[in-house]
């Protein structure tokens, strides 16, 4: 059975809810290991650890950076699935937001360890980068959002369906 967006629906019911599960599972497991970032910058700070000032700065930054952006990796998993983008394209999508992250908030602990405080590195350069990135993946998942505003999706048990046709 299809749409009338020439999609198939999926059975009510049949357990499939798209690559969002599995998007959301590994975003879940990504801010665990930024919870054990966060131990181990207690480890160093309350064992008396040899970290610069710019070190640490750029440490709480970076792994603050990674925690909010993990999270909203969440949040971004969830809100694909209330686009018309097909699986792939979701799983796309997310993959492009993830590295983002990445490039984010690691540029950051890059920078920690070959950059100099006032100065620029291409710790910087990639955290530059990654904002550009993320901002894409923002305002790209915003516009499917845009374009599926006339489309309800109804959950029933843990399968999702679409109603209703998109008009202008």
């Amino acid at each position: 059975m299809t749409n009338d967006l020439g999609r198939r629906n999926p059975p009510v019911g049949a357990g499939s809810a798209g690559p969002q599960n599995i998007l959301a599972a590994i975003s879940w497991t990504l801010l665990v290991t930024v919870m054990l970032g966060g131990y181990a910058l207690l480890r160093l700070l309350s064992t008396g650890s040899n970290l610069t000032d710019h070190e640490e700065q750029f440490f709480r930054a970076g792994h603050g950076h990674a925690g909010v952006l993990a999270a909203v990796g969440i949040l971004y998993s969830s809100y694909l699935g209330r686009t018309l983008l097909s699986a792939r394209r979701q799983i796309v999508a997310w993959g492009v937001y993830l590295a983002g992250t990445l490039m984010l908030s690691g540029g950051m602990f890059i920078h920690m360890t070959v950059g100099e405080a006032g100065e620029g590195s291409w710790g910087t350069t990639l955290t530059a980068f990654g904002g550009v990135v993320l901002a894409i993946t923002v305002l790209y998942l915003a516009w499917q959002l845009y374009q599926a505003r006339h489309v309800s999706f109804v959950s029933s048990g843990s399968g999702t369906r679409m109603e209703g046709v998109p008009h202008e």
